[in-house]
């Protein structure tokens, strides 16, 4: 075996062990990149750390992710969400399935709002669980369609995925979010297509609901009115070029501020408690960048992911064949890694590798987002799955398992679609942007 051939095994082999040796991912990776810059490529390149860690927190963009974690916080404890799955539900509740289908639309503008996966299944799980099993709907379906709805916030704009994709790569991100439009509307589409499926093969599992009067239609559409605004706010600031997606954060930050002192509800302990939080998800965030950026330069010291690159690309096979090595790849290491991590420890090598086989970025970065959103619902390391398993309060988790599985089946649907066509992606870009 060549040398180069030598040094990736032997960086594969410490990544798995720093991983197998229950340490924090972040401190593996950082570990793993110290000593490849230390021991592997040598020649007093050590001091590249220090260069890496400024260069990386530098970075304007980065500012949007406690920005939009911030506003999160301040709409989960201002009970914006409640107002959000009160407005949605006379107006899909009519749909087979019911308030399952709630689930998934509420999910949806709840992610649109806040950017945040794991904030929208806590959210909508809190709201939703104890009604749902009231009414008798089966558990496995309501713990599913929960932890597969909140996944939807990794591929429907504002994307903290997204985010931090576009500053890693140095893509757009306001095209990124734009691109992820379609696709996370067929994601939710197809999420609520099962469920229809499932209520007209199996009646008993999704009872009907009762249709309200048209005054109390009318009544819980305005509760959407706040929510919308904002998403309008956010999204309208990027796309008519008045604001960079990290002020366009800032902007929804303060409407979140507004609405809640607008319903009364807002106080400084709520934003005291909501600064917290953006503080410490933006300093795991950011430190997980930093740890990722130090292997991902010793990596590119030693020339890896050109060589790997070189290599693949004189095996002469259809590029389609790699892509789904690929994608088999991420559902793997989604079983085993959380998915930003997975994102920042393999774009090194990834990257080049799809731009080399002619593919684009904004579509690698939407393919990113549909794996994260996979590796959320992924068994053991699943945080959807714990974060519903928590909430239901149920004992057995495999019932949250089992719901999400066809969801997950959803989802590798999606991935397979855009593989073969692209431009679902890239259709609205194009429409939009100057390229």
């Amino acid at each position: 075996m060549d040398s180069a051939t030598v040094q990736g095994l032997v960086i594969v082999g410490l990544i798995f062990l720093f991983l197998a040796s229950g340490m924090w991912i972040s401190i593996g990776m950082a570990g793993v990149g110290i000593i490849i810059i230390y021991f592997m490529v040598g020649g007093g390149m050590a001091g590249m750390i220090q260069m890496i860690q400024f260069n990386i927190v530098n970075d304007f963009i980065l500012g949007a992710i406690p920005l939009f974690i911030f506003m999160g916080s301040i709409l989960f404890k201002a009970k914006i969400a409640n107002k959000i799955y009160t407005g949605l539900q006379p107006l899909v509740s009519f749909l087979p399935g019911g308030l399952l289908q709630t689930n998934i639309m509420a999910c949806a503008v709840f992610g649109a709002c806040s950017g945040s996966s794991l904030a929208g299944a806590a959210t909508m799980g809190t709201l939703a669980i104890p009604e749902l099993r009231s009414r008798g709907y089966e558990r496995k379906l309501i713990y599913g369609s929960l932890a597969a709805g909140g996944s939807l916030a990794s591929m429907i704009p504002p994307s903290i995925c997204f985010i931090v994709y576009g500053a890693w790569v140095g893509e757009s991100v306001g095209q990124l979010f734009i691109a992820g439009v379609i696709p996370g509307i067929i994601m939710a589409g197809s999420f609520m297509l099962y469920i229809a499926g499932m209520a007209l093969l199996k009646p008993e599992v999704a009872p009907p609901v009762e249709r309200l009067p048209f005054r109390e239609v009318l009544r819980c559409i305005k509760s959407l009115a706040a929510p919308v605004l904002m998403i309008i706010a956010i999204m309208g600031s990027i796309y008519s070029g008045i604001a960079t997606p990290t002020e366009s954060a800032a902007v929804g930050s303060v409407a979140a501020v507004l609405i809640a002192a607008f319903d009364r509800n807002l106080s400084w302990k709520m934003i005291r408690e909501a600064g917290e939080m953006a503080a410490r998800t933006s300093c795991l965030v950011l430190f997980l960048i930093i740890t990722a950026q130090i292997i991902s330069m010793g990596i590119s010291m030693l020339k890896l992911p050109t060589l790997l690159t070189e290599w693949i690309l004189t095996l002469q096979v259809d590029r389609l064949v790699i892509v789904f090595a690929i994608c088999a790849l991420y559902i793997f290491l989604g079983c085993i890694i959380e998915g930003t991590c997975v994102l920042l420890l393999t774009l090194p090598v990834v990257y080049p590798l799809m731009m080399a086989l002619g593919f684009h970025s904004l579509w690698l970065g939407v393919m990113m987002a549909v794996f994260i959103e996979m590796c959320v619902i992924t068994p053991p390391v699943g945080l959807n799955l714990f974060i519903i398993h928590g909430v239901s309060g149920e004992s057995d988790m495999s019932l949250t398992i089992k719901g999400s599985v066809p969801f997950f089946a959803c989802m590798f649907g999606v991935m397979v679609l855009l593989i073969f066509y692209p431009e679902i992606a890239l259709y609205l870009p194009k429409k939009m942007f100057v390229w």
